[in-house]
C-alpha cells in the first residue's frame, strides 16, 4: 500500500474515534456512512406509500383493490399540474428537524430533511426531464421576519443533487397571507387565491417546471403555485413536497 494511503487509512480511523459519525436526529453514532440518518430513526420516519392517486399523489388505500389509479377528486376535478408527489409524513423526527430549520434557522437540520428531499425526488422523478425548479415563495414581510426561505435552501440543495437550475425568482407572492394550518378547505381556498405571479414569464413558457415546498396537508398551496406557472404557459408542472401532514394529527 502507498505511503498516502497508509496517512488517509490513518487520518479517517482517528477522525471516527475523535469525531465519530453520529445520527443527525437522534445523535447516536451510526454506522453506515451512506446516510446521515441512523438505522433506528431511518425505521421510523414512514415515507408517503403506494397506493397513491397518480396525478395528485395522496395515498388512497381504496385504490390497491382498484383497476383505477386515479382517485375520485382527480377524476372529477382534474388538477392544474401533471403530477404531485409527496416525500415522508409530518411527523416524529421530520416534523421535529423541519420545524427547528424553519423556525429556528437550525441549519443543523438541513442535511437529514435534503437527504429525504432527494431520495423522494429519486422515487419520484428520477427519470422525468425538467427544466427548472421553482421553491414555494414566502412573502417580503414574512421574509424579513424570519430571515430565509426554506424552501429556498431546500431546492437549492436539490439542485445543486440533481443538476436541475434553480429559479428562486420567478415565481412570486404577491400578498402576506395568514398560515394554511387550521383553516378548512374553503378558506384555504379563498386564502391564497390569485396570491402569486410570475415575474418573467419568458422564463416559463414552454418548460417543464418542478415546483417544491417543504409541507403540505392537502396540497392547496402548490395547487394555486401550479395554476400561475401553467397560465404562464408552462408545458409541464409536477410537485414535489418534503413532507405530508397526517390528517390524524400532524
Amino acid at each position: 500500500m502507498k505511503l498516502h494511503a497508509v496517512l488517509s487509512l490513518i487520518r479517517d480511523s482517528v477522525s471516527s474515534v475523535v469525531f465519530p459519525d453520529v445520527c443527525y436526529f437522534c445523535g447516536s453514532i451510526k454506522d453506515s456512512k451512506e446516510s446521515v440518518i441512523c438505522a433506528e430513526c431511518r425505521d421510523s420516519i414512514r415515507s408517503v406509500p403506494m397506493p397513491f392517486c397518480s396525478v395528485c399523489g395522496l395515498p388512497l388505500p381504496a385504490l390497491e383493490n382498484s383497476a383505477s389509479d386515479f382517485c375520485g377528486s382527480c377524476l372529477s376535478h382534474p388538477p392544474v399540474y401533471d403530477k404531485a408527489r409527496y416525500g415522508v409524513y409530518y411527523e416524529q423526527q421530520a416534523r421535529e428537524a423541519i420545524t427547528k430549520f424553519k423556525f429556528n434557522a437550525s441549519l443543523f437540520n438541513v442535511r437529514p430533511i435534503t437527504e429525504l428531499l432527494i431520495e423522494a425526488f429519486n422515487r419520484h422523478y428520477a427519470d422525468d426531464k425538467l427544466d427548472a425548479i421553482l421553491p414555494i415563495p414566502v412573502h417580503q414581510r414574512r421574509l424579513i421576519n424570519r430571515g430565509f426561505n426554506q424552501v429556498v435552501t431546500l431546492a437549492k440543495k436539490l439542485s445543486d443533487a440533481t443538476s436541475i437550475p434553480l429559479d428562486r425568482t420567478t415565481l412570486v407572492k404577491i400578498r402576506n397571507t395568514d398560515p394554511q394550518v387550521g383553516l378548512p378547505r374553503s378558506k384555504r381556498i379563498m386564502n391564497l387565491k390569485n396570491v402569486f405571479r410570475i415575474s418573467c414569464p419568458e422564463k416559463i413558457a414552454n418548460r417543464r417546471i418542478l415546483i417544491i415546498d417543504d409541507v403540505s396537508t392537502t396540497g392547496t398551496t402548490v395547487s394555486e403555485a401550479a395554476k400561475t406557472v401553467k397560465k404562464a404557459g408552462a408545458d409541464y408542472v409536477a410537485i414535489l413536497v418534503l413532507a405530508l401532514r397526517s390528517k390524524k394529527g400532524g
